[in-house]
């Protein structure tokens, strides 16, 4: 679905610049480092494996305005991988998938920054768990996090929130898709995605 509106490319690149170079990668990093200098080399090459692969994925998709579902699923998973690397304590949902279509294409770097924020929010809690789910039928993809917090962003990922926002925005205003979002009704947020 290829789309030349100049605002659409830049929330694109801007979405991929928010994800390079957050917190998290450079975390990833700074743990990867403390591994070699304590000489746990399995930990530090496994991690690096998934970063490797987090990036790679990344990269590949910051040219793509649509990308497939299976891919987008692929990303969550390792990221939620390197996350429960960095917070072992602490258990990243297994992300349940309902009547997936892994050929279902959904915007680029849109779901990673509302399962991002519900994690950061569950870290601050002392809750056991929470639990995200996805869903497609036909052209519809929907996101289901369940958290129970009073709070609806972290700090750390209100920026990118709000290009996953604006990335929404511009991509319906061109027509290339519907959205609704919803904070806090029967579960923490709610995200539904059609293709036209």
């Amino acid at each position: 679905m290829p789309n030349d509106n100049p605002h659409i490319t830049n929330s694109l690149l801007n979405s991929f610049k928010a994800f390079v170079g957050s917190h998290f990668l450079l975390n990833i990093i700074n743990g990867i480092q403390s591994d070699v200098i304590l000489k746990a080399h399995k930990s530090a090459f496994d991690t690096l494996q998934l970063f490797n692969r987090v990036y790679k994925l990344a990269l590949k998709q910051s040219n793509e305005q649509f990308t497939r579902l299976e891919e987008t699923l692929t990303f969550l998973t390792v990221y939620g991988a390197l996350e429960q690397i960095r917070f072992p304590n602490r258990k990243f949902p297994t992300i349940k998938i309902d009547g997936i279509n892994p050929e279902n294409s959904i915007p680029t770097f849109v779901l990673q920054p509302f399962v991002e924020n519900a994690w950061l929010l569950f870290l601050e809690t002392k809750l056991h768990s929470f639990n995200i789910s996805i869903s497609t039928k036909d052209n519809t993809c929907s996101l289901l996090i369940d958290l129970k917090t009073n709070a609806q962003t972290h700090g750390k990922t209100n920026a990118k929130i709000e290009l996953a926002f604006l990335r929404l925005e511009l991509l319906q205003d061109a027509g290339l898709l519907t959205y609704s979002a919803n904070w806090q009704k029967k579960s923490f947020f709610s995200l539904t995605i059609q293709t036209l």
